[in-house]
């Protein structure tokens, strides 16, 4: 019974942050920023506290069918808590698109050719995350993920024309001792393409050890007038100290014949101090 109380509250979540995220936002980061979303799942329980301040460092890589190699080397992640369960974050990364043959690489909106490189920082993007609810009962922890891409900056090739905003709201419900449901709904827009996309992750975690943790994911980017973009991975998280993890994560596009499909995967180095 109480399972099923916790996913009829996950599918009223997403359904009524889907109606009002409709009229208000518009593109997925996974598309926008380049590479790969680096590995870990969002926490909605977990807002950082006051001064604590989280660092990370991930390698990331995307292949396309083999036709063209995305990398971010290492994409850098630092986020500081001003209040308890507001923080604000900052990300960029260098990044090298290596091209094999003509192809259109859809979160750079341009077109390689041939043997074509191109490596440059990536776009600097702001973040402002808000943890609104803790987990009470059948309520599920709710987190507010606000991403901001700023325009003209990082190299030519990789740049947004105009600002670009993500949204992102989390939900978590704790399932038993050791298994805990992540799901999200998000929106935004890049600020290359007016089009506005949705997209959804599903994200149970299995916690191993006081140690280990496994998860897995299942997500996908929906547009207007376009094919999905569904993904599928499976990850694992390794706390060596209280202040230090690590993340590691492989995946694939589960994707048709008409489209390129690509696979993935990310090492991630997490930090945790207090900066203040």
């Amino acid at each position: 019974m109480r399972v099923n109380a916790y996913l009829f509250n996950a599918l009223t979540g997403l359904a009524v942050f889907f109606l009002i995220s409709s009229s208000s936002f518009a593109q997925s980061d996974d598309v926008t920023y380049g590479g790969v979303a680096a590995p870990g799942h969002v926490s909605a329980s977990l807002g950082l506290t006051y001064g604590n301040t989280r660092t990370s460092f991930a390698v990331n890589t995307l292949a396309l069918e083999g036709k063209t190699n995305d990398y971010l080397l290492p994409e850098i992640d630092v986020e500081a808590g001003l209040f308890d369960r507001v923080s604000l974050e900052l990300v960029t990364g260098y990044r090298k698109v290596v091209s094999k043959g003509q192809l259109t690489v859809t979160n750079i909106n341009k077109i390689l050719r041939g043997n074509k490189t191109e490596d440059g920082l990536n776009p600097i993007m702001l973040g402002a995350n808000i943890g609104i609810t803790k987990e009470h009962g059948y309520l599920p922890a709710m987190y507010l993920k606000n991403q901001f891409y700023l325009p003209n900056t990082g190299k030519a090739n990789f740049q947004n024309t105009n600002l670009g905003y993500f949204a992102d709201l989390n939900f978590e419900n704790t399932l038993s001792d050791v298994t805990c449901l992540d799901y999200s709904l998000g929106a935004g827009a890049d600020g290359n393409d007016p089009q506005t996309i949705y997209n959804f992750n599903l994200n149970p975690n299995f916690t191993i050890s006081d140690y280990v943790t496994l998860y897995a994911e299942f997500g996908g980017t929906y547009v207007n007038h376009n094919a999905p973009v569904n993904i599928i991975d499976i990850g694992a998280n390794f706390s060596i100290t209280d202040l230090f993890s690590v993340d590691v994560m492989l995946g694939n596009e589960l994707q048709t014949k008409s489209f390129t499909k690509s696979s993935f995967g990310a090492l991630k180095f997490c930090f945790d101090f207090n900066a203040f």
